[in-house]
């Protein structure tokens, strides 16, 4: 399998990474970034998007799955927004697509579904006490649609399906959400949807072959302070929903009927992307322990792929996860892949100004210059970091994931 690819050496030869003209062959960029809602995207000064325009522009690709994306309602999250689904068009645009070229999958995640508006009709943007009292209680989200999925895919595609609506229990009848707790220490709903988010499809038309596309993104498998939180059982659940639609099975016998949807037999090809919201090296997570399982009928990209997921901020010791994953069908093989993951060449430049001011003439030209507080002291530090990594935690907490892939 490769091995995961140094980012410094990936933009000394980008060319290196531009798909293949090779018969058969499909490039993937799959990247969650964080928190990418209309505001960022409308404002052409927002720093995050000039840095996530750095980090994508280099991987030409020919499907490109974005997570964290708001789709666009109509007043939401403020009465003044006037647009339906036309983010992903304008994100295209943004990081120099063209999106015509482009076949689009963009509908709208359940996250925020249940979120309550301010007094004025406006919705919550920025976190705090009070907007988290008003936030979806059952799928997260200060408004509807915060955080969902899209893809653009250059090829045509002959189904699409996006499943959002169906019930916890029509999947799983012993579930039993009412024994979890909501943030507000009520009991959640017995009806709840099984996806916070939703569940992507699409088959698309590469070299006179159907492939079959997931774009998926998980509940977290995370308490976020609730010890009755229903995350842990509803993320593994969501895998084994994947599990169950791509390869016929689980580990319990599905009450659905699985021709309501697009069939995926054992020939077909298919591919799975997205943040899966567990990590298969956890061995007391529910969810890792399904992913592990899936990795032995799906080939993931990478057999060791290292961290995809990292805590915000520059400090020398982020905390890491693997959260961000590309499993294919075994009929499909695997000639390049990576989590482009630059080194960030940390170099602690004392806590005063005067350290900084000192140290900045040898290395601002080839470095970039940031401040974090230290974990220990609670003290504003200083470092320098390689302008790669700067770009890519200015663009978001994850790292995206590449693949080229053949199908055989």
């Amino acid at each position: 399998m490769p091995s995961i690819l140094i980012f410094l050496l990936v933009f000394a030869s980008c060319t290196k990474n531009l798909p293949s003209p090779d018969k058969n062959q499909i490039t993937i960029l799959h990247y969650n970034i964080k928190e990418l809602t209309t505001a960022k995207i409308n404002d052409q000064k927002d720093d995050q998007l000039k840095a996530v325009k750095k980090v994508i522009a280099p991987f030409q690709s020919d499907i490109l799955s974005i997570n964290e994306i708001q789709y666009d309602l109509p007043g939401v999250p403020s009465l003044k927004n006037k647009t339906n689904g036309e983010n992903l068009t304008k994100l295209a645009k943004r990081v120099g697509l063209n999106p015509a070229k482009w076949s689009q999958l963009f509908a709208p995640a359940n996250t925020g579904s249940f979120a309550k508006r301010k007094s004025d009709g406006n919705y919550y943007v920025e976190e705090s006490a009070t907007a988290r009292e008003n936030a979806d209680p059952v799928n997260y989200g200060l408004f509807p649609a915060q955080y969902s999925t899209a893809a653009l895919i250059n090829a045509p595609l002959s189904e699409k399906v996006s499943i959002n609506k169906l019930k916890w229990i029509a999947f799983n009848p012993s579930a039993n959400p009412s024994q979890y707790k909501m943030a507000n220490d009520q009991s959640l709903p017995e009806e709840m949807p099984l996806f916070d988010k939703n569940f992507n499809h699409v088959v698309a038309k590469f070299y006179d072959k159907d492939v079959h596309l997931i774009f998926f993104h998980t509940v977290p498998s995370y308490h976020f302070g609730n010890k009755f939180t229903p995350n842990y059982k509803r993320n593994a659940d969501q895998l084994k929903f994947l599990e169950w639609y791509v390869t016929g099975k689980t580990d319990f016998d599905v009450p659905l009927d699985r021709t309501q949807w697009p069939a995926i037999d054992k020939d077909s090809y298919v591919m799975v992307m997205g943040d899966l919201n567990a990590d298969f090296q956890q061995k007391d997570n529910p969810g890792g322990f399904v992913l592990k399982r899936l990795m032995k009928k799906l080939k993931p990209w990478l057999e060791n792929p290292g961290p995809t997921n990292e805590s915000s901020g520059f400090g020398p010791n982020p905390f890491q996860l693997t959260l961000d994953y590309l499993l294919v069908s075994q009929n499909i093989s695997i000639s390049d892949a990576a989590v482009l993951r630059p080194e960030s060449g940390f170099q602690a430049l004392g806590c005063t100004k005067a350290d900084m001011i000192k140290a900045k003439r040898d290395i601002r030209a080839k470095r970039k210059i940031i401040d974090y507080i230290d974990n220990k002291t609670k003290k504003k530090c200083y470092a320098a970091v390689s302008y790669e990594y700067y770009n890519a935690k200015t663009a978001s907490d994850h790292f995206p994931i590449y693949a080229k892939l053949n199908l055989d």
